[in-house]
């Protein structure tokens, strides 16, 4: 009759192998991250160790004792093996590179050739008291190799793992209960066989929660010292080195200076938490772009590069993928600067050109009134648009200057009343509240307001042009908008400036958009383009910088 207790070890075992089968398979379908291959062998080591148990247990309920011996030396063999794979895949998650270098062969070899021996040894049939001295030195000496590679195996881990922002005791203390549990439950249980089988349930449950929940896969203290000795301190560029989950490993000198964090703040923390604009990008090694950041310094904008950081431990070794590298450099004034040149060519040679053919036409006919009359003020707006765009080259240098403590609220009234001035059939009001003071270049500052209002209310179709400025603060950013009751700006001329890019096909008469959008890039902040209520735009300028 089937004994009950040996029942429930055999369906623990079937249980536990199942539990560690998953893990394996698992592991296996996450194969391509660096240290996974070495993490799979030990895996399946301890799922093949269960295997073993619960076909042993079989044997002996079916009373096929042949069969549950031979079952009995494989789990020996798989037992004595772990530790082998398990100090390999150590090696690999501290830095040690993943191949089968010689040394891990040996290393493997001074665990298996022992054995083999003493099967070797057996089978000559030698006196009894000769078996018994080669058995007890072989199987000593075994135990103290076994006990040195675990030993050194588990400091490395530790020492590596201990404070990393990225590895946490728990992850360290779950990978080794787990790899440990069957050895550990077979020691201190009276009978053997079940201490086995709660080693294995308890090995399953472990290794499940240290796969599910933490990067057991990724060399995360080899990415570290690769990125911070090869990439980091060779390049003045911000430098962002990401884990495969998107977490930030290694920052530089210029990223901790740009985003006014320090780099231990960063250390351990989602990409996100930094510039959450990087994680809708593609971010697979070899990918580019340009994404536009919040920084200490205002909105910028960075054309951005991803390349992967490989280790090699020997010459002979393939490269080994343990991190990705975000290089990011700042493109805010090459950007401001071609579209400056793109436009202000085409205005030179564009709009200039066209008028001054009209006035070489007129000029012919100087006797007439009415010629005279359209060569004065044609004459009169291209005088006015090369003004217009000296004072755009002007702003653009005064922004270069150190930023001062500006009034917005001040700052509006001003020009709301210069505007009455020049503009008297027309109604300006101000709506802000007594003082709202932000960091930023007064000048450049004024000449954006004056342009938006200028341009509300030249291109203005209704009897009486309506501008209202309105100021507001909030806990991110000082808003300053200029809404208007005429034709609004179309979408085109916002698609324009949206693109930063203009041709001969597609661009607009004048420059005083292309300024706004230049001197409000160049303070840090963002233009933003709305419909006014009924009719008109709303045109609002946000400021990021502190106040």
């Amino acid at each position: 009759m089937i004994a009950l207790d040996s029942l429930v070890v055999v369906l623990g075992d079937a249980g536990a192998t199942v539990l560690l089968g998953g893990v394996t398979w698992t592991v296996f379908q996450s194969r391509d991250r660096p240290s996974a291959q070495s993490f799979l062998g030990v895996a399946f080591a301890l799922t093949a160790w269960a295997m073993f148990a619960f076909c042993e247990g079989v044997a002996q309920l079916l009373s096929v004792g042949s069969l549950a011996s031979g079952f009995d030396i494989g789990q020996l063999l798989v037992a004595v093996l772990i530790p082998g794979l398990w100090t390999i895949y150590v090696l690999s998650y501290t830095g040690r590179g993943r191949d089968l270098t010689r040394r891990r062969v040996v290393m493997v070899a001074g665990l298996v050739v022992p054995l083999a021996g003493v099967g070797f040894f057996l089978l000559t049939s030698p006196s009894q008291s000769a078996v018994e001295r080669v058995v007890a030195s072989v199987v000593g000496i075994e135990l103290l190799y076994i006990a040195a590679l675990v030993v050194y195996s588990t400091y490395r881990l530790v020492s590596h793992g201990w404070g990393h922002p990225r590895i946490s005791t728990t992850q360290l203390l779950l990978v080794w209960v787990g790899v440990g549990a069957p050895y550990i439950a077979s020691a201190v249980n009276d009978t053997e066989i079940k201490g086995i089988t709660v080693g294995f349930i308890v090995s399953g449950l472990c290794l499940a929660a240290a796969v599910d929940r933490y990067p057991v896969m990724t060399p995360l203290p080899e990415a570290d010292y690769v990125a911070r000795t090869r990439v980091v301190e060779a390049l003045q560029e911000i430098v962002v080195v990401l884990d495969w989950d998107d977490h930030i490993l290694d920052v530089n000198a210029a990223a901790a200076q740009t985003f006014d964090k320090s780099a231990a703040a960063m250390i351990g923390e989602s990409v996100s938490t930094v510039a959450k604009v990087l994680t809708q990008r593609d971010l697979s090694p070899g990918s580019t772009g340009i994404v536009t950041l919040q920084t200490a310094h205002g909105r910028r904008q960075f054309r951005f590069s991803v390349s992967v950081v490989e280790e090699t431990t020997t010459p002979d070794e393939e490269a080994v993928p343990v991190a990705r590298t975000v290089l990011l450099r700042d493109i805010t004034d090459e950007q401001t600067r071609e579209q400056r040149l793109t436009v202000l060519n085409r205005v030179l040679r564009h709009n200039v050109r066209n008028k001054l053919d009209v006035i070489m036409a007129h000029a012919e006919a100087i006797d007439d009134d009415e010629h005279s009359q359209t060569i004065r003020e044609t004459a009169t707006e291209l005088v006015g648009r090369t003004q217009k765009t000296r004072h755009a080259e002007d702003s653009m240098t005064d922004s270069t200057d150190t930023p001062e403590t500006v009034d917005v609220t001040a700052v509006a009234r001003d020009v709301a009343q210069t505007v009455r001035h020049e503009h008297p059939t027309s109604e300006i009001s101000v709506t802000s509240p007594d003082e709202l003071v932000v960091t930023t270049h007064r000048t450049v500052l004024t000449r954006v307001l004056e342009e938006l209002v200028d341009n509300a209310i030249t291109h203005n179709d209704a009897s009486v042009p309506q501008i209202e400025i309105t100021v507001r603060g909030g806990d991110t950013a000082v808003e300053l908008s200029v809404a208007d009751n005429g034709p609004g700006i179309p979408e085109r001329e916002q698609q324009i400036l949206a693109d930063g890019t203009e041709t001969q096909a597609e661009h607009r008469l004048g420059i005083g958009l292309w300024f706004v959008n230049w001197a409000v890039l160049r303070l840090g902040g963002e233009l933003e383009f709305g419909e006014n209520d009924p009719t008109g735009s709303v045109v609002t300028v946000h400021l990021y910088e502190s106040r």
